[in-house]
């Protein structure tokens, strides 16, 4: 019955008593000696953290892929351009000299992201042609060489890009043409007269006749914004590649060629799609974000001493800043026999007055890397459905519900910070399963399903954090433990 009683007044005691502290040596406990092997005691780890570039990115890594103008008062500017193929049918359209050009649409589906202005953004967006092959796999690092002649030009508003923003479109069914209603997209008329040439008869059959031959002969569109014509904040948005939608829809008439009472005019629709898939390799897209970056002087001396500690961290997508951190203090808490029953990283966007854009990534992930320098998530954020790493809480959380919120790092508004739950990861750092205390952070897409570890092409968002002690929204790591009586 004593045992009993002891045993009961543990697990009240656990419950209810915690013991804090907020060291900004580092380290330190607030609680009594005697109670710490009845109490759940809290550590508020001090992080030291600094600004680094992203490694870049391939855009056919990805569903969709960033493209815009985004200038950013506090981080700098980010220009994304696109280069996408002109893909050969299975049937190749050749136009006579008599022939009749009545549309060339470029069509591009818009992906599920956006950032920027959404009240004034307006845009030009110019099309060119590519001056070499389009190559797939190319890093978004890779700057085109491309034309100077444009074949289209459209001024956008704004970036029709929500669900609600579905176009009615005319299209050809049963041998008629229809009005139907489509998935929100960007639709650019190109010229009649270039893809005339493009496709002229003249242009020898044996080199059009291969998949090579055809690509060295149209080499590619690249989409860009006439920055010159930009004012304000801009923005980014996502396109995807949809196979039998992503391409170029081309309706034009000419002769049949037969004389007589046979002659007559062909209406011919052809689609030079720039997404395939087939059964062995599935989607394939041949879309590409090219980007080109400015950074703020803040942003570059960051960048120029990354054995710095700062109390302003920038985050950037797509593929651009990521911040790195590390724990210094973290070895106070070894072989001390610790069960970690929570930890949690706290992490404040910058304060009112310090970011003069007032926008900030809706979701940002954690990530480490491992002691050959490859990235790995951590064990509570490891998404992958075969993975062999440490499977910690939220790992389980993640095959009970299929939901990555269990991790964090969705922004709270009301709070302005971003929280991550990395109870299994400290857990390993304290016991040796993991060696190095530095770990990752940066934007992602909100609508990604899986935890990225990776750099992105699919977002283009960025953050502020702060971590300035005089402010007290610095940085957090707390530690939730008991502490074994051996």
């Amino acid at each position: 019955m004593n045992y009993h009683t002891k045993d009961l007044l543990t697990l009240l005691i656990s419950l209810f008593v915690l013991g804090g502290c907020t060291n900004p040596s580092g380290i330190g406990l607030d609680v009594d000696p005697g109670d710490e092997l009845v109490g759940v005691m809290t550590d508020t780890l001090t992080l030291q953290a600094v600004t680094v570039a992203d490694d870049s990115a391939r855009s056919s890594s990805f569903a969709q892929t960033t493209f815009g103008w985004l200038n950013d008062p506090v981080i700098g500017k980010t220009v994304a351009d696109l280069a996408l193929a002109i893909g050969k049918p299975s049937s190749v359209p050749r136009l006579r000299a008599d022939a009749t050009v009545d549309s060339v649409i470029l069509v591009l589906p818009y992906g599920t992201e956006y950032f920027g202005d959404t009240l004034r953004p307006g845009f030009s967006i110019q099309v060119r042609q590519l001056d070499e092959a389009y190559t797939d796999g190319e890093y978004a690092t890779k700057q085109w060489k491309v034309k100077d002649e444009a074949i289209a030009t459209r001024i956008l508003g704004r970036f029709a890009y929500k669900p609600t923003d579905s176009v009615s479109i005319l299209t050809h069914v049963d041998d008629k043409d229809s009005l139907v209603k489509d998935i929100p997209q960007l639709r650019i008329a190109l010229s009649p007269e270039f893809f005339k040439e493009l496709l002229s008869e003249e242009v020898d059959s044996a080199l059009l006749s291969t998949e090579a031959g055809f690509n060295s002969h149209v080499k590619g569109l690249y989409l860009s914004i006439v920055e010159s014509e930009m004012t304000g904040v801009g923005g980014l948005v996502t396109f995807q590649g949809i196979p039998n939608k992503t391409g170029i829809e081309l309706t034009y008439r000419q002769s049949n060629g037969k004389e007589g009472d046979d002659a007559g005019i062909d209406t011919v629709r052809a689609f030079l799609p720039t997404t395939v898939s087939d059964s062995y390799s599935g989607t394939y897209r041949r879309l590409t974000s090219s980007i080109r970056r400015t950074y703020a002087d803040a942003v570059q001396a960051q960048l120029d001493n990354p054995n710095g500690h700062y109390d302003v961290l920038y985050l950037q997508a797509p593929a651009g800043l990521r911040t790195r951190l590390y724990i210094p203090y973290i070895d106070a808490l070894k072989d001390r026999k610790i069960a970690v029953n929570k930890a949690e990283l706290v992490l404040y966007t910058s304060a009112d007055g310090t970011d003069e854009f007032g926008m900030h990534a809706p979701r940002l992930t954690l990530y480490r890397e491992d002691i050959a320098g490859q990235r790995q998530p951590v064990p509570d954020g490891d998404s992958r459905t075969s993975s062999s790493s440490y499977g910690g809480d939220t790992r389980s959380l993640w095959y009970r519900y299929g939901n990555w919120r269990a991790f964090g790092g969705n922004i709270d508004e009301g709070e302005k910070r971003y929280i991550f739950h990395v109870t299994s990861y400290i857990q390993d750092l304290l016991q040796g399963k993991i060696n190095s205390s530095e770990f990752f952070i940066a934007p992602v897409a909100a609508s990604d399903s899986s935890i990225p570890y990776y750099p992105v092409m699919n977002a283009g968002s960025r953050t502020v954090i702060t971590n300035d002690p005089e402010s007290g929204l610095r940085m957090k790591l707390n530690i939730y433990y008991t502490q074994s009586a051996d």
